[in-house]
């Protein structure tokens, strides 16, 4: 399928689930607020170092689909480690439509009362 001469991607979500939680009082993943299947992505030696020159670090990028709530003011829980938001992304060319959410996997941040 094409669109105005531009290839359209057909997405797949295979790779696991993640948990988008809002942040509690304390700036740790509270309340879930919803359950997002998504793929993995490769996080490329340019964007890498690009966001390594401006002192924020890339640890994973998963593709979800589109949701139109999603900000960086979300904390991400992917298998029992919590990560923060740097960036999300929206692709325009894919089916369903999708986002890039790029993550930095924090050490001070955790899951709390097992919520997760």
């Amino acid at each position: 399928m094409t669109t105005q001469g531009s290839r359209v991607t057909f997405e797949t979500f295979n790779d696991g689930i993640c948990i988008f939680c809002l942040q509690d009082e304390e700036g740790n993943a509270g309340r879930p607020e919803e359950k997002v299947r998504y793929g993995e992505r490769t996080v490329g030696s340019q964007r890498y170092y690009e966001a390594m020159t401006n002192k924020v670090k890339i640890d994973r990028m998963i593709r979800v689909p589109y949701q139109q709530w999603l900000t960086t003011e979300y904390l991400a829980a992917i298998s029992g480690e919590v990560y923060e938001i740097v960036q999300v992304q929206l692709i325009p060319d894919t089916l369903p439509r999708t986002q890039n959410v790029t993550l930095h996997r924090s050490r001070q941040r955790r899951i709390t009362d097992g919520t997760v």
